[in-house]
């Protein structure tokens, strides 16, 4: 088993080296997708100071102050404790990195024409020297803290003018996320959990989830696919099995239910329920979510977001 990365042998080390570590910058759009974006030399140096040099700086104070490190998923957010998670089990975050670390030369230069900042989600901050591990600064785009240039002046001296920049943007200084060896390093629990839609309370329910729908259901995946790998990450599906109870669900009754409304719900020769896709996964949660019903005043089908049940009322015998 792999030793957790140690964040406070980290900054001893990059602290002697902070100088000679490359910096290249991209953007993360709300679907996780990363793009690539340049930096001009004449905030270079303060792009280094907000995203490794403060973040730094607070390990090292903190380890005057007895700060300690402990799992995300056993540690609440307070002050003077970094939390930790497994990249492999942060299903976005996992994603980003790949993207970076292995189709690199895939990754679209960031154009405001072409893709809008406004989709923009985080900055994450590689830093690299030859011969060792890069390792990751991420910070989160507030789009409150932006100004696009078609809608703003510019003040310069006792005279507004034409804002010419297409976007306008205001970094926090702030620590907030850090990405080593495998491992996230979480300063910011609030800004981790927006940026790569990780709740670590309702993913624990999921897998409980998950794990009783397939001791339920038949169910068929691609090769190295599984009901677990698919809905990591999904936030509106994993918010959808927390009041799931798939006991309460045959098989045969969904499949029924599925064909009445008219869906796509294929099997495979054993029998087993064929999910291939995203859309064959949402499709199958949302059954047994029971969000497909028909009107029995109009007979129109309909797909429901939200439901609340009727309380029946009781009568009382005088």
């Amino acid at each position: 088993m792999q030793e957790p990365a140690d964040i406070f042998l980290w900054a001893n080390t990059t602290e002697g080296i902070k100088d000679d570590l490359k910096l290249d910058l991209f953007l993360i759009n709300k679907q996780h997708t990363v793009y690539s974006i340049g930096l001009d030399t004449d905030i270079a140096s303060q792009s280094r100071e907000w995203f490794l040099l403060n973040m730094l700086k607070q390990v090292e104070l903190g380890v005057g102050l007895g700060m300690s490190v402990r799992n995300f998923e056993q540690a609440e957010a307070e002050d003077n404790v970094i939390q930790r998670a497994e990249l492999q089990f942060v299903a976005a975050a996992s994603e980003v990195i790949h993207q970076i670390e292995n189709a690199e030369a895939d990754i679209e230069p960031f154009r405001e024409a072409d893709h809008e900042f406004k989709r923009i989600k985080a900055m994450i901050a590689r830093f690299s020297r030859p011969g060792s591990q890069p390792f990751y600064a991420v910070k989160l785009v507030q789009q409150s803290q932006t100004v696009k240039g078609a809608s703003a002046w510019s003040l310069s001296g006792n005279r507004f003018g034409a804002f010419e920049p297409d976007v306008a943007l205001r970094v926090q200084p702030d620590s907030q996320v850090l990405i080593l060896d495998g491992y996230i390093f979480v300063f910011n629990q609030a800004k981790f959990e927006k940026i790569f839609n990780y709740d670590v309370k309702k993913q624990a329910i999921a897998d409980k989830k998950v794990a009783e729908i397939e001791a339920q259901f038949r169910l068929s995946f691609a090769d190295g696919q599984s009901l677990n790998t698919l809905i990591k990450g999904k936030k509106r599906l994993i918010n959808k099995l927390q009041n799931i109870d798939p006991s309460n669900i045959k098989q045969e009754d969904l499949e029924n239910h599925a064909e009445t409304m008219g869906l796509e719900l294929l099997n495979d020769d054993s029998g087993a329920i064929i999910i291939l896709d995203d859309k064959d996964l949402d499709t199958f949660i949302t059954l047994l979510n029971d969000d497909y019903i028909t009107s029995d005043m109009t007979g129109i089908r309909y797909k429901i977001s939200g439901k609340k049940p009727l309380e029946e009322k009781s009568s009382t015998i005088g």
